[in-house]
Parts: C-alpha cells; sequence; structure tokens
C-alpha cells in the first residue's frame, strides 16, 4: 500500500468545496477516496481472474437555491476537484428546487471507532488470497471428489475525506477481506449445493481455512431432497435466513422510504411491529465491524440506535435531509446514495437452536434464503435455498421447490423465539428465528 496522508485527501476534498461555493452554490460537500482491491474468482474448480485494481476520486454535492447537482470525477489532484466542483453548482443552477432542503450537516465531535483499519490486510497481494479459494478448492474436494466449487477472495483497503461548507472535516482508512465458497454436488438428477462465507476488518479474525469443507458438507446433506404440499406451519429461520427477514424490516425503516410513502411501515412508529421477544440495536461504533464507521455519509457522528425495543418500532432511520424535512432527530444513516442500517444487533433467548427445533413437532428449517420483506407492500415470497423438514424436533429430509410466503408484519408478530446462541461475525449477531404460522408452499 502507498502511504497516503490525510491531508491530502482532505485537501483535495476542501479545493472541490471551495470551487462549488466560487461557482455558485450556496451549500457543497465533497467526498473523495482512494484504494485498492485485490481480488480472485474461481469458476468449477479453477482459478477464473485474478486481478488488483487501484482508484482514486472525487465525488461533490452542490445546493443551489435547494436544488442539487452531483458531479463525479477520478482522481485526487486539485485540477480535478476544482472541476467537480464548477460541475456540481452549475447542474446545481441548472435543478428543479426542492424546497425540503434547509442545510448541511454542522461540525461535531466524532466517536472514536477501532479496528477499522489493518496495515496487513492493506499488503495482502494476488498470491495470498488466490490461496484462500485454492486451499477451499481441495477442502471441499477431500470431502467429496465430485464437487464443483465457484466463489471469489478479495482483500481491499481504502480511504476517505468528506468536507462540507459549514465546517465538517471528516477522514477515515479501512480494510476488510473476504472469502466466499458455493458447491454444487451432482449425482445423476440429484443436485445439492450450498455456500459458506467469511470476512473481517483484520487478517487474524478472517478464517478462510475450511469454508469448502463446510459448504460441501452440507451441499451433500441437501441431496434427495423432496417437496412438500403447501401447508401452514412453523418456521425456524437459521442464522442466514434470519439475517435477511431482520434486513427487511430495517430497509422498511427508512425515512426515506416513510416520506415517499412507499414502506409498509408508515406510520408504525411508535407502535407494536413485532413481538415481545424482538429488541434491534443498531450499533455502528463496535471494533472491527463490517459496517461500523465514525460518521455516516453526510459526516454526522454515529451513534447506537435502537430500531425495535420489545417489539415497538422506536424511530425511523434518518439522513440529516430526512431528520430536518419531518422535525426529527437524526440517527445517522445517511450513506452517499441514501439511506441504510449499519450493524443490526437482536437481543439473544434463554433457548438454544437446538432446543427451538425441538419444540417444533412439524415444521421447517430455513438454512438458506431471503425471506425479505418487501420494502413497500411488506408481502414475503422466498425459495427456500436450503432446508429441512422438521419431524418430531428433528431435522429429517431436505427441502426442494419449497416456498415461505406470507405478510412482514403477520411473520414478525408471530416470532416466538429466539436463539441464545448465534453466529457471529465481526459486528454482527446472527441467531436463529422461530416464526409461527408460516405459510409454506411447493414452488413446483
Amino acid at each position: 500500500m502507498s502511504e497516503v496522508a490525510p491531508e491530502d485527501l482532505l485537501r483535495a476534498a476542501s479545493t472541490a468545496c471551495e470551487a462549488a461555493l466560487r461557482a455558485g452554490a450556496e451549500f457543497a460537500d465533497a467526498f473523495v477516496e482512494r484504494g485498492q482491491t485485490t481480488a480472485v474468482a474461481v469458476e468449477k474448480n479453477a482459478i477464473k481472474s485474478c486481478d488488483q485494481r487501484q482508484g482514486a476520486s472525487v465525488s461533490v454535492r452542490a445546493f443551489a437555491d435547494g436544488a442539487t447537482g452531483w458531479c463525479n470525477a477520478s482522481g485526487l489532484g486539485q485540477r480535478a476537484a476544482r472541476h467537480a466542483g464548477r460541475e456540481a453548482a452549475e447542474l446545481a443552477q441548472a435543478a428543479e428546487c426542492d424546497p425540503e432542503f434547509v442545510d448541511l450537516v454542522r461540525p461535531a465531535p466524532y466517536p472514536e471507532v477501532e479496528g477499522l483499519f489493518d496495515p496487513e490486510v492493506a499488503r495482502l497481494g494476488a498470491r495470498e488470497v488466490s490461496g484462500w479459494v485454492t486451499s477451499n478448492i481441495d477442502s471441499a474436494r477431500q470431502v467429496s471428489g465430485d464437487a464443483l466449487v465457484t466463489g471469489h477472495a478479495h482483500a481491499s483497503w481504502w480511504e476517505w475525506a468528506l468536507v462540507n461548507s459549514l465546517g465538517v472535516v471528516a477522514s477515515q482508512r479501512s480494510t476488510q477481506a473476504s472469502v466466499l465458497v458455493q458447491v454444487v454436488v451432482r449425482r445423476g438428477d440429484d443436485v445439492g449445493s450450498y455456500y459458506e462465507w467469511d470476512a473481517a476488518r483484520a487478517r487474524s479474525q478472517l478464517k478462510p481455512e475450511g469454508v469448502g469443507a463446510t459448504a460441501v458438507t452440507e451441499a451433500l446433506r441437501s441431496l434427495d431432497s423432496r417437496a412438500m404440499k403447501t401447508t401452514t406451519l412453523p418456521v425456524v429461520l437459521g442464522p442466514m435466513a434470519a439475517k435477511a427477514f431482520l434486513q427487511g424490516l430495517c430497509e422498511a425503516a427508512s425515512a426515506e422510504e416513510i416520506q415517499r410513502n412507499r414502506s409498509f411501515l408508515v406510520g408504525k412508529r411508535g407502535e407494536r411491529v413485532a413481538a415481545e421477544c424482538l429488541t434491534l440495536v443498531d450499533d455502528p461504533l463496535i471494533p472491527g465491524g463490517l459496517s461500523s464507521s465514525a460518521s455516516d455519509g453526510d459526516g454526522f457522528p454515529h451513534r447506537r440506535v435502537a430500531l425495535v425495543q420489545s417489539g415497538v418500532l422506536q424511530t425511523y432511520l434518518h439522513s440529516h435531509y430526512t431528520a430536518t424535512k419531518a422535525g426529527e432527530r437524526n440517527t445517522g444513516h445517511a450513506t452517499r446514495a441514501g439511506i441504510a442500517c449499519t450493524n443490526v444487533i437482536p437481543t439473544l433467548g434463554v433457548k438454544t437452536a437446538a432446543q427451538m427445533i425441538a419444540e417444533v413437532s412439524d415444521g421447517i428449517y430455513v438454512a438458506l434464503g431471503k425471506p425479505q420483506p418487501d420494502t413497500a407492500s411488506g408481502q414475503v415470497s422466498a425459495l427456500v435455498d436450503a432446508g429441512f423438514r422438521i419431524k418430531n424436533g428433528q431435522l429429517t429430509y431436505p427441502l426442494k421447490n419449497t416456498m415461505i410466503a406470507g405478510h412482514g408484519l403477520e411473520m414478525l408478530a408471530n416470532v416466538d423465539a429466539i436463539s441464545s446462541d448465534y453466529r457471529a461475525e465481526p459486528g454482527r449477531v446472527l441467531p436463529t428465528i422461530r416464526v409461527q404460522g408460516v405459510r409454506v408452499a411447493s414452488a413446483e
């Protein structure tokens, strides 16, 4: 990694911001970043591609009479920064006025968030990154010689700075590495598949070994799958499926979606939207968290926010713009493109996942799938990518061509257990969730 002093990034951002003001903008902010990614892709047990990409850019957002103009430019030179600032201001002056716009974020102290940058990840090259995927091809084929492995791995570093015309100055350095392996096993007309992954900010926290073996073991378990008739049953969502389920709730809580009347949570703040056992906290300050940072995309300081407390929706997720428009407190969830949650942490229950399954006489377990409520309608219609029928408290045969359906609010209200054990990823807690009375249907 080539070292770049934060002052250089801040200088480019300041130049772009000042250029926008001189060109007629009333307010402006500039986001500059640079970084490098080493990526390796695998297809059918062989490395398909291996590349390393470096890039740098400046993005300016200018405002004139409430109208917004954007301009992006490559590189961090002073000429590129001034060009982006001027162009953004000219575009703002040509755009339609937004009477809801007031101003930008003002300066405030930022929290300290540790563990976001690891020099070892920043120094990683193609040899080590490709080794992660080739070792997982080997580990998968040691379990089953006919396994077909697809996947990818990457190691990235990046750094950014944000400056606005009201005095906000923010910057951050980050790293991240990950490996994902998907395995397919074919036995005649029978096909089993599964994927597994790992990701971390620091090399010492990444455990790429064994990902392929885990994926192929689960793929073998999904052979000899059967379809089932349409019925209503308890559904136990494993950690990955539960993550997708809760993600739908978080996305529907975006104040941007609320204000545009395209969320199933419109008018639900302060009301019960889930079972009492469900509490969700969004915490962007977790050391080393995959979605952790000191500020949001507007430069507003991050803080811990309670989204759902004992089933009651406590707040919508705001940017500075949506909070000002609604006359509410900014929750610090702006990105440069909209609004998003960070590290969502559910409060855990008292039973293990195994105990929750043991209490189900007839139901299904969803290991992989995306039962995520549609943001606008709240409807859930999702294929079970990997799952099992539960009979008398035991996982029995694997499922095929099976879907789960319902409405997000009804499913949230029918959550009756959250596990005490969980899958842990940096900044993320992924428990198992049990939902009563879910419609299960054949997709055939």
